[in-house]
């Protein structure tokens, strides 16, 4: 059994790189004399102060500043062609006036001094070595990864290193494949596996990354104190000793993952792999696929609300025997299995394409309007008819209603 820490939270990798964007951006060093890890912290303070200043919201002016806490908290040696570390830092600003600072983005106040704390947690300043000086990289926060063990400091550093283009958007070259997978809720997501250790038929896979339906992607953390490297070496030792064969085949290990780790209780015939991948191929957002019944649309509207159902038949066999569901109870050959309590958001554009099904019956469903279709949906008071939608990157590409005998 693979055995990962589920992230506390999951990361996206959009949010990292906007992260850095905001500070993470690299400091100049017009002296000549080379700066150390206490010069660019104090650095970044004054920028942090400069920014604070310049809100509209606030006349304040910071009037003293200090460092409380400067401190290595890790270091890779295998990330780049030299060192990287992360520096934990801790700082005071004292305002003109505590009493009319403001205080956004959880920033906190001890004793008149306003800390360093934000709505991401603390900063992490990240550096590398060039002729064992320090090369000040930027910033990340405390609150955008697991940093209380090692393997999630290097899952954190990773993130960012590859959020500023000096790491690739994979964590082991060679091998990979992308399995998809549906969540109980319809929606359709994907798994990027390695090979960490061996490449070919005698080496361990692993899932490094997965995206959920809306293109989000989540890194994931090992669960152990080691780095990932020694972590799987270990795994292909006890693999190579007749332990743990079920590393050997990605599917399995797919499965393992999606069952034990995301909680997803997904049987092996509904995973869709794609051999022989690239992480180009992970990073294309797949298409999600949703039925149920329409509300809250109109003109005015971008957006309705979306009653999930599952549409089952005579050949949904494995789901019908897990929800009891007798064949007496399909006479038309359909089960239509409603136990959301509450609607999907669903938003459209001006690309949504729209189908009806005009005059009943099993006719081909026509291409529409969305005025076309509001109007199609408002001559039903009593009920609503059923619709297929698909979803990609967040947004409805296409309502389609669904023939129901």
């Amino acid at each position: 059994m693979l055995n990962y820490k589920k992230p506390a939270f999951w990361v996206a990798t959009l949010a990292i790189i906007a992260v850095v964007v905001i500070c993470g951006g690299l400091i100049s060093n017009p002296q000549k004399e080379p700066l150390t890890v206490e010069d660019y912290a104090n650095q970044f303070i004054e920028e942090q102060i400069t920014a604070y200043e310049k809100n509209e919201w606030t006349d304040v002016k910071i009037i003293d500043s200090k460092i409380t806490k400067l401190e290595k908290i890790a270091s890779f040696n295998e990330l780049l062609s030299s060192p990287v570390e992360i520096w934990s830092l801790e700082y005071r600003l004292q305002p003109d006036d505590i009493s009319k600072a403001p205080l956004p983005g959880g920033m906190n106040e001890v004793d008149g001094w306003i800390t360093e704390d934000s709505s991401m947690g603390k900063p992490m300043l990240v550096f590398s070595y060039e002729d064992s000086k320090p090369q000040y990289l930027g910033c990340t926060w405390s609150g955008e990864g697991d940093f209380t063990t090692l393997a999630g400091q290097e899952t954190a550093v990773r993130v960012f290193l590859e959020g500023i283009d000096l790491l690739p958007n994979e964590t082991y070259r060679g091998n990979h494949i992308v399995v998809k997978f549906p969540l109980s809720t319809g929606e359709t997501c994907q798994l990027f596996l390695s090979q960490p250790v061996i490449q070919g038929d005698l080496g361990i896979w692993c899932v490094e990354r997965w995206m959920d339906g809306n293109g989000s992607v989540y890194y994931v953390t090992p669960q152990t104190d080691a780095i990932t490297t020694d972590y799987y070496k270990d795994l292909q030792e006890q693999c190579d000793g007749g332990h743990k064969p079920s590393l050997l085949d990605p599917l399995q290990a797919a499965l393992e993952y999606i069952n034990n780790e995301l909680g997803q209780h997904v049987s092996i015939n509904k995973l869709v792999p794609e051999y022989s991948a690239k992480v180009e191929d992970f990073l294309i957002t797949p298409e999600s696929h949703f039925i149920g019944f329409i509300t809250n649309l109109n003109a005015d509207r971008s957006y309705f609300d979306l009653d999930q159902i599952e549409w089952l038949t005579n050949d949904d066999t494995e789901r019908l025997m897990e929800l009891d569901i007798k064949p007496d109870e399909m006479p038309d050959g359909y089960y239509i299995y409603n136990p959301n309590n509450y609607p999907m958001y669903c938003q459209v554009t001006e690309q949504t394409q729209y189908s009806i099904i005009n005059g009943g019956g099993e006719a081909t469903p026509e291409s529409v309007t969305k005025e076309e279709f509001i109007e199609y949906l408002e001559q039903y008071s009593d009920f609503s008819p059923l619709f297929r939608i698909i979803t990609k990157d967040g947004y409805v590409q296409s309502i389609i209603e669904q023939y129901v005998p």
